[in-house]
């Protein structure tokens, strides 16, 4: 059982008065995978990041009695028309099923979508009143409300059977300072000399002071692990931080065990770290040298390739400077004004310094330790994410790196064309495999005019260039006649792109050249987890998306109206939204809470389904959709869903096991569960604790 004994948590063993049967024994040593196998309704398996086990004590059959009194009614009335196995079309039956006409499946797929202890923070609701998603009624607020009402009764209904989540530290007890400093101080002492300049500690009190919920420091305890390991570009394995003393607020890490693993030759003793912001931020500030006093030009982005060596080897050399700059702060990437932005170092608690353009930064002997939440904000954000993950200035260069299998060409990819997706516009994406598992891409391109998307489309005045063009023409990044790396793909010239046309509306030349265009790419890392790029109109590395392309919700969540991602278009200024872009890796790691979101082939599909939905006219499939060899080629390249969906549902078993390491070891108490992003719950706490304002990349 779980006792809690001056603050600190403890496993008390409970005396037998009899053997436990043979069949129990198995049960209770039996590995947990830590995430959920559900049917798809189809003969196959999607797994879910939620589970209930045994140790929960939860009473599914009694929960399932209420959920058909409470939420069902509504979910099987608002949501059955996707999340439902009673829609065969191939873009039917769309995990989740918690709209399905079994009661029992839904059930299953609803627990995971649900927070019972906030219920207001829970998936489902959070769809309606931050996501906007398809929602029902006369407004997204009014949907909101509703899907609230319904599991909160949901909620009530079954409260007795919630576990209670522990306490290290009894939540009357504030922690002071100087305890933790007596709390490293101690610790520190059986560390081996050698060992000393790579371990750092990491503190929980300030959210335990704030009052932050039990269940919420478990979410910050975990956030704070995936941005160490997710941010460990080469590191092996999972490594969670450990707990000093016992009671879930002091935290040891060695920097070698995420960032002492590198395949990049640091042999060179003038070595460092790759500016962390891109060309266009050079654009608008005014800056000669880095955060490191390295001069930094166009040209200089233009050679961003490390030395790499046959294969990834240990080097504490590495470690030392990736945490060098990130105890320089994120002062590298945009700023909405023609200066720097602050780092944003406040919870890191030593003696400061001016760095070369005058900011404070931290001295690294000076310091004692870092406040959790700050250390996670820091990690994710542009520019130190960009800086330690060691990204090349261009995607071909990287996807080297990476070891993208391009060994078939072309036909190396599995293509998607989907209409829905959290891009203004659609979205041509796709998916390689690598040497640690796989490679995600897409290929975006500037919303064509100030125009309501969904209207567009229901009037057949589509201007997306992939509908027309379906078979992707792969071009060098700079233009010229030597031959592609299978890396970057002609949409629309960028020459004819302005802010106040928003590009030349149905225009698409395959021409080689700068493209208008932003890529987004996720990749596996080797511990399990994932890795996140953004790159541009050359195929540069990019450090955030505009918002006339990708959006953010959280970022824009007080945005008055419905339609904030699928109908607004432009950068956003007729709905009152300043220049908040989507940022890389807060923005990418808060919609992939899971891995990799599940997405449809929309091409695809409807091709087969009588081609009734797609897009028709001159910018639609009219050119090649009565053409066999164009239309056997474009089978040939895109996948039909239910064969792309299994891949999907394996790579997001790759990342829910490694995220069942970091559960498994960071969570209090019996439920290991995460019911938000965990990093991202942390970061929000972070900018509002420390006053962050949320300006651009931030």
């Amino acid at each position: 059982m779980l006792v809690i004994i001056g603050g600190v948590v403890a496993v008390a063993a409970a005396l037998l008065t009899k053997a436990p049967a043979p069949e129990a024994t198995a049960a209770a040593t039996a590995p947990r995978l830590g995430y959920s196998e559900l049917p798809d309704g189809r003969g196959g398996i999607n797994v879910e990041s939620i589970v209930y086990t045994e140790q929960m004590g939860f009473d599914k059959a009694r929960s399932l009695e209420a959920f058909e009194a409470t939420l069902y009614p509504l979910l099987n009335l608002r949501c059955n028309g996707c999340h439902s196995t009673e829609n065969t079309n191939g873009s039917g039956a769309q995990a989740p099923l918690h709209a399905d006409v079994d009661a029992n499946l839904a059930h299953e797929y609803a627990l995971t979508r649900v927070n019972f202890r906030e219920p207001e923070n829970s998936k489902l609701v959070v769809r309606m009143g931050i996501d906007r998603h398809n929602c029902f009624g006369s407004s997204c607020e009014k949907s909101y409300a509703m899907m609230l009402e319904a599991v909160i009764a949901w909620r009530d209904a079954v409260a007795d059977m919630i576990p209670q989540v522990p306490r290290g530290v009894d939540e009357s007890v504030q922690i002071t300072e100087e305890q933790v400093l007596a709390w490293i101080e101690a610790d520190r002492a059986d560390i081996p000399a050698a060992d000393q300049e790579f371990v750092k500690y990491t503190s929980f009190h300030a959210l335990h002071n704030a009052g932050v919920s039990a269940q919420n420091l478990n979410h910050a305890r975990v956030g704070l692990s995936k941005a160490l390991n997710s941010t460990a570009r080469w590191a092996p394995r999972i490594a969670n931080p450990v707990d000093v003393n016992g009671m879930g607020m002091l935290y040891r890490f060695d920097i070698r065990d995420y960032w002492g693993h590198t395949l990049i030759d640091t042999s060179d003793p003038e070595f460092a770290l790759f500016y962390g912001g891109s060309d266009e931020d050079l654009a608008f500030d005014e800056r000669t040298v880095d955060l490191n006093g390295k001069p930094i030009t166009f040209a200089a982005l233009a050679e961003m390739v490390h030395a790499l060596k046959p294969e990834v080897t240990r080097d504490a050399k590495f470690a030392r400077l990736v945490w060098a700059r990130v105890l320089k702060g994120n002062a590298e990437g945009p700023s909405e004004r023609a200066f720097l932005p602050p780092p944003n170092l406040d919870g890191f608690i030593g003696e400061r310094e001016r760095g070369p353009h005058g900011q404070k930064i931290v001295i690294p002997e000076s310091l004692r330790y870092v406040e959790a939440a700050q250390l996670t904000y820091t990690l994710t954000h542009p520019d130190v994410y960009n800086a330690i993950m060691a990204i090349p200035g261009y995607s071909h260069e990287f996807e080297k790196e990476l070891g993208v299998d391009k060994s078939r060409g072309m036909d190396s990819y599995d293509y998607l064309l989907t209409y829905e997706a959290i891009t203004i516009d659609s979205s041509m994406l796709w998916r390689a495999e690598t040497p640690t598992g796989y490679y995600w891409k897409t290929f975006d391109i500037f919303t064509q005019g100030m125009v309501d998307i969904d209207k567009a489309y229901r009037s057949g005045d589509v201007t997306y260039p992939f509908w027309a063009n379906p078979i992707p023409r792969f071009i060098y990044n700079d233009g010229g006649t030597r031959p592609t790396d299978l890396s970057y793909v002609a949409t629309l010239p960028l020459g004819s792109f302005t802010f106040d046309t928003m590009g030349s509306v149905g225009r698409y030349t395959g021409q080689s050249g700068p493209q208008q265009s932003a890529e987004e790419v996720i990749w596996s890392l080797p511990n399990g987890l994932q890795g996140y790029a953004l790159f541009g109109s050359y195929n540069q590395r990019r450090v955030d998306a505009y918002t006339n392309i990708v959006r953010d919700p959280r970022i824009l969540r007080d945005v008055a109206g419905d339609s904030t991602l699928d109908n607004l278009t432009g950068l956003g200024r007729e709905a009152g939204i300043s220049d908040h872009r989507l940022s890389t890796a807060s923005s990418c790691i808060g919609c992939h809470i899971d891995g990799m979101n599940r997405v449809n082939n929309d091409l695809r599909d409807w091709l087969e389904e009588n081609g009734r939905r797609l897009p028709k006219g001159e910018f639609g499939v009219d050119g090649w959709v009565n053409d066999p060899a164009t239309v056997q080629r474009v089978r040939e390249l895109y996948p039909p869903s239910a064969e792309i969906r299994a891949k999907i549902e394996n790579d997001r078993r790759v990342y829910l096991t490694a995220m069942a390491q970091i559960k498994e070891e960071m969570i209090l108490g019996v439920d290991k569960n995460i019911y938000v992003e965990p990093a991202i719950w942390t970061i929000e706490w972070a900018r509002d604790f420390y006053g962050y304002p949320v300006t651009r990349s931030n």
